[in-house]
């Protein structure tokens, strides 16, 4: 690949080849422009000349698409890295700067304590070992010397899943000082975690810790239940012969862009890897033609079963299917619910394989590469670090005791070292449930036990009347507070609507009343198992969930006055799906290391924060490679459908769809910090909650891009709105400071979108962030907060007053349209006096008029009843102080 540098940033080039930050010392030239850069601006960023005198470039990279040379930094006292002192500079083929951030510490001389510690690099291996509960190493060796500075590696000590790097560092403290410190990586056999831990250099005590491991525990959903023999089957000797009838190189997939078997059909895909990225084909890994491996391994991913949880790849033990000479990966697939996991084991590493090799070479289109660090055993271009192709484990933990099921994790260590990427099996209990009165509704119904409440089967079977719970509150159905109705629950079952707080919480307040079971009635039609992540100790009650459409009959029968019975024997039936065939879940455990890599840059790991975004940008990336031509973003798109025994209509595992539709999914902004978007009291950070709403507004933002651009089937191209949409989603992760929020990530993306597009789509960025609290108003405060916020819904002056007094239609939301019964209306333009709503003919009749705030048009919107309107072709005004706005609509009954 040709190198896209200027003579006047040649001088970065040189630093390109350093992988070490402890290499860092030849760095130190007077001509290096990202360094002068930062340097230059240290009084406007509130430090002294010597903050960063020392900074240590940890990586760098250019982009060919815009030749903008992402640099990052770490900030140095006495030649010593501060841990989580981190800039990002970014340079113009020009050598001019494009952005800068800095986290770097001011006055950081006086805050350093010594430099002598008290404790070994190998001592401080084992203190962090006993301080995370890992056994002690063993026969410690180092295979990569090093200062203490720059950092050594060790083996793996007997304890730890790959070697173990060190290094001293100092780390902020609460009272302003900075504690000299062990940098250590372990990551425990379990496979459950990828520790990053700080132990005082002295002492030895941790200090500080994060994990690599970024975990998908859906909280709607338990993690661990004993499998029972519907998971079981005798493991074959070896992986099955695959159909040698089919074409070489050939894999049976459900290939990009289906879902899961749910979504479509599978096909035999010939020759799918990308001639550019994985010039080799996906089983090389030595840059030279012909496969080095005829099983699901190769340059970018090794996929295998982990049934056993051994997390580690042992040949004649573990799977990893052989396609043979021929490379022909064609095996059966059993879809009956019934099937043992088993039965279908090569088929779900086959599509594990290919759906990870999909990622890699469609993302390094979008500039995820090896430069930025992505992830290859070998990179053929010479930039970045090798030897770190994605462990893809399927079904794993599948044949322990107690595995965890309903999850899927990706942990991605640092350039150059292995991710991992762990899928598990999902499963569906299914409760024995009848109604038993009145006789109109007499029958049995699917119901889902929960994974915290007391099975039936201990305490039932369970038969009794059902009363429709009353917390006194505006949702009183909801039940998420004392009932004001406890003495009709009591000795009764209660039955309550899912929605506003935890599963755990309604379990609580049924269980206070007295009511000997609860009937959750879902807000979708299936009857999902649902659980909670933490402390679910005094739950003493059985707990259900069913479907929408029986939860409506029962109710509408108690309102009524008619008394409805239930009764449930105990049994239930367990059922599997495997995580391996939901493709939307793979593309997200990907998308974590998408994200970690390139925020902050490939050789530190940036995303902390209480506001950072991780869980967003892996349900885009989900929705992303799964939007197919003809799709909608109206249309609801749930996370996880499959796997969690829904119907491609379902909820899936997030509170709503995603959907550019606000009566579907009307999240925004001002959700963080409420509710179940709040910190726990265990200190537990709502991450998928929070990922939500970020998701939901680059999902807004695609679909505007669509608009206004169109759909491209080549998802490898650089046109069409969908992938403009994500080079900017990709160039954003580059261009945000370390341990972003949402404000640095909108601010990211239009700065991505002024340097790849001159800006031209930054009207269209603005009202997809505007119209979900990201405004032009809004501010994050802290990202270590969810709570200092500013939620805005306006739109830059420059935005709405950069056209004549007749503004942009694209500044106007109207849906749905056609409308029948009624129409919202909506926009994110500010106005000084209130604003005029008409709907008017074609002949210029005003058939609706009506006056509202701005501030109601941009959070919430105005609905016009249009029930009583003629059918036919209709404009939508608005008259604000910034100008007029006019849509049209059509009305059809």
């Amino acid at each position: 690949m040709k190198s896209t540098f200027t003579p006047s940033v040649r001088t970065l080039a040189a630093a390109a080849l350093l992988a070490l930050p402890g290499l860092a010392a030849a760095q130190q030239t007077t001509d290096n422009p990202a360094l002068n850069a930062l340097r230059s601006r240290s009084a406007s960023l509130g430090l002294v000349a010597t903050d960063a005198a020392d900074a240590a470039i940890t990586s760098q990279y250019t982009d060919e698409h815009n030749g903008i040379t992402h640099v990052y930094l770490r900030q140095r006292v006495q030649g010593i890295e501060v841990y989580g002192a981190v800039a990002d500079v970014h340079l113009t083929a020009a050598g001019k700067v494009a952005g800068l951030h800095s986290s770097f510490r001011a006055q950081v001389q006086a805050q350093a304590r010594p430099a002598a510690p008290g404790l070994s690099a190998e001592q401080a291996v084992s203190a962090a070992a006993r301080a995370l509960n890992m056994p002690a190493p063993g026969n410690l060796s180092v295979l990569k010397a090093g200062s203490d500075a720059e950092g050594m590696e060790f083996n793996d000590g007997g304890i730890s899943l790959d070697k173990i790097p060190v290094k001293l560092m100092y780390l902020p403290m609460a009272d302003g000082s900075l504690r000299l410190v062990w940098d250590v990586t372990l990551a425990p056999k379990s496979g459950d975690h990828y520790w990053n831990a700080r132990v005082d250099a002295s002492s030895g005590a941790l200090l500080d810790k994060s994990d690599y491991t970024v975990s998908d525990d859906f909280s709607i959903l338990n993690l661990t239940r004993p499998l029972n023999e519907a998971a079981a089957a005798p493991a074959p000797t070896k992986p099955t012969t695959a159909n040698q009838t089919a074409a070489v190189n050939s894999y049976n997939v459900w290939p990009i862009t289906i879902e899961s078997p749910s979504h479509g059909a599978r096909q035999l895909v010939t020759d799918p890897a990308d001639k550019t990225f994985s010039p080799f084909g996906w089983h090389d890994t030595d840059g030279v033609a012909g496969a080095e491996y005829t099983i699901t391994r190769g340059n970018n991913v090794h996929a295998y079963d982990d049934r056993n949880n051994s997390n580690t790849y042992v040949a004649g033990t573990n799977v990893s299917p052989d396609g043979g000479a021929d490379l022909v990966f064609d095996f059966p697939f059993n879809a009956d619910k019934t099937a043992p996991a088993l039965t279908n084991l090569n088929a779900a590493i086959t599509n594990l394989f290919y759906w990870n090799n999909l990622m890699h070479d469609v993302m390094a289109y979008k500039g995820f590469n090896e430069g930025s660090g992505n992830f290859q055993v070998k990179n053929y271009a010479g930039k970045g670090l090798g030897g770190d192709d994605v462990r893809a484990e399927a079904q794993d933990q599948s044949t322990i005791a107690t595995p965890s099921l309903n999850n899927a994790n990706f942990s991605t260590p640092v350039d150059g070292t292995r991710p991992r990427m762990q899928m598990y099996l999902w499963d569906e209990t299914v409760a024995d449930a009848i109604i038993t009165a009145p006789s109109g509704l007499a029958g049995v119904i699917k119901a889902s036990e929960g994974s915290f409440t007391k099975p039936i089967a201990k305490v039932g079977p369970i038969s009794g009347k059902l009363v429709l719970v009353s917390d006194g509150t505006t949702t009183p159905t909801f039940g998420c507070g004392p009932y004001t109705n406890a003495a009709a629950i009591s000795g009764n079952i209660a039955v309550v609507d899912r929605g506003t707080c935890t599963f755990l919480i309604k379990v609580q307040q049924a269980q206070a009343a007295g009511a000997k079971m609860v009937v959750i009635v879902n807000n979708n039609p299936d009857q999902s198992p649902f659980g909670f992540v933490g402390d679910t100790t005094g739950i003493r009650i059985p707990g259900v969930m069913i479907g929408t459409a029986d939860g409506n009959r029962i109710k509408q029968a108690l309102a009524a006055n008619t008394e409805v019975t239930m009764s449930f024997s105990g049994r239930v039936d367990q059922f599997f799906r495997d995580g391996d065939f939901d493709n939307g879940i793979i593309a997200h455990e990907y998308g974590h290391g998408i994200s970690t890599r390139l925020t902050g840059g490939p050789a530190v790991s940036c995303l902390n924060s209480q506001e950072q975004m991780g869980e967003g940008w892996s349900d885009f990336f989900a929705l992303w490679m799964t939007t197919k031509p003809g799709d909608l973003g109206t249309t609801g798109r749930g996370i996880g459908t499959y796997a969690s025994f829904q119907g491609t209509d379902g909820i899936g595992i997030r509170p709503t769809r995603y959907s550019t539709d606000l009566k579907i999914n009307p999240s925004t902004y001002a959700l963080l910090g409420t509710g179940n978007y709040a910190v726990n009291t265990a200190g537990t950070v709502p991450v998928h909650a929070v990922g939500y709403v970020w998701a939901t507004t680059l999902w807004d933002m695609n679909w505007a891009l669509i608009e206004k651009y169109g759909y491209n089937a080549d998802l490898k191209g650089s046109t069409g709105g969908n992938n403009i949409a994500l080079q900017l989603v990709l160039d954003g992760c580059k261009l945000q400071p370390c341990s972003p929020g949402f404000i640095d990530g909108r601010n990211a993306i239009l700065k991505a979108d002024s340097l790849n597009n001159k800006a031209a789509n930054s009207a269209i960025i603005w009202k997809a962030f505007a119209r979900r609290g990201m405004g032009f108003s809004a501010s994050q405060g802290s990202s270590g907060s969810l709570v200092d916020q500013k939620v805005a819904f306006d739109l830059p002056p420059a935005i709405v007053l950069g056209s004549s007094k007749q503004l942009n239609e694209q500044l106007l939301d109207v849906y749905p349209n056609p409308a029948r019964e009624q129409v919202t209306i909506r926009t994110q333009v500010g106005s000084s006096v209130p604003v005029q709503v008409e709907l008017v003919s074609l002949l210029g009749q005003r058939v609706r008029t009506q006056t509202v705030t701005a501030a109601r048009l941009q959070q919430e919107g105005v609905t016009v009843n249009t029930a009583g309107i003629a059918q036919g072709v209709y404009v939508v005004r608005l008259t604000t102080s910034e100008g007029t706005i006019t849509k049209k609509l059509v009305i059809q009954h």
